[in-house]
């Protein structure tokens, strides 16, 4: 029995080997870059390096997309991607499952991914932890403004290629630490600033729900609900969100007490001041209900 388990341990201490010095590191960095190209061709990847580390750890180093010609500052950079096969789960659950986790900047995804293959498809679960927008300057762009802030939060991803070529999303999300630039400023205010913003997300393809929003701000506490529909081109982007804030006085800061600031204080003394974002995602207009005359009065006031 011992000669047996020798043997064994032999034969695959000969065949991790044989994978780790036989491994087609550039052919899987060149099939990398061309499957990065295919599902988001508005950049243009670079790989710097894939290693297979023992036992079975797949290593990439230094992914990257770059927008145009660029080549020295990439819109996206993940530092790092590593996948590790679990075998034991594996077997155990009849799907393919492995571990993975992506560095960028000083923050990380973590998670697990498993397929069943084309017809029942798969799932990836994943934790995002303190991901700084400044590392992925993509989102700026896209968005047409300055986004500041820390991303964390947890997610899921279904695949379902037999029934829906679509994946689904649902995601919880947390920006804290963070500011917005304003395209048209807002009582003077030319960006918002906030602490925490969070929301649930779920959605299909390119059209995302938003429920059990909230934000806290120096200028604000608010809660929000809407729809996002996303687009390859970020000007045909739509958004359509409802809600409530609640001023505080740095809201009002650089107006001055006039009547018409003291009837809008008045009448939102017991009740909190609505609002609506809608129109393209990269500059949408923001309406407040009923009281939208009073604040264009005080916009006015401010010239």
């Amino acid at each position: 029995m011992a000669t047996i388990f020798g043997y064994a341990f032999y034969g695959t201490g000969l065949l991790v080997l044989g994978l780790w010095l036989l491994f087609p590191a550039e052919t899987v960095r060149r099939t990398l870059e061309e499957r990065l190209a295919h599902v988001w061709p508005d950049l243009h990847w670079r790989v710097e390096g894939v290693a297979l580390k023992l036992p079975f750890k797949l290593a990439v180093r230094a992914i990257s997309g770059y927008g145009g010609q660029e080549t020295e500052a990439p819109l996206i950079r993940v530092e790092r991607l590593i996948v590790q096969p679990d075998l034991p789960a594996s077997v155990s659950s009849r799907a393919m499952q492995a571990d993975y986790r992506l560095e960028i900047g000083k923050g990380s995804v973590a998670g697990v991914a498993r397929w069943q293959g084309e017809r029942d498809g798969g799932r990836i679960e994943g934790t995002v932890r303190e991901i700084g927008l400044a590392a992925v300057p993509l989102v700026n762009r896209w968005l047409g403004r300055t986004l500041q802030g820390t991303v964390s939060g947890t997610f899921t991803v279904e695949l379902r290629p037999a029934s829906s070529p679509e994946p689904t999303l649902e995601a919880q999300i947390e920006l804290a630490n963070g500011r917005v630039g304003l395209l048209r400023p807002i009582l003077g205010h030319r960006e918002l600033p906030f602490a925490k913003a969070t929301a649930l997300v779920r959605g299909q393809g390119w059209i995302y729900e938003l429920t059990r929003g909230e934000i806290a701000s120096p200028l604000f506490d608010g809660r929000f609900a809407g729809k996002v529909a996303l687009r390859p081109d970020p000007g045909q982007g739509q958004i359509e969100v409802q809600g409530v804030v609640d001023p505080k006085d740095r809201f009002f800061k650089g107006l001055d007490n006039t009547v018409n600031l003291q009837a809008f204080r008045l009448q939102l003394k017991d009740k909190p001041l609505p609002f609506s974002i809608t129109g393209d995602l990269t500059g949408p207009g923001i309406h407040y209900g009923e009281y939208a005359m009073l604040v264009q009065t005080l916009e006015q006031e401010l010239r």
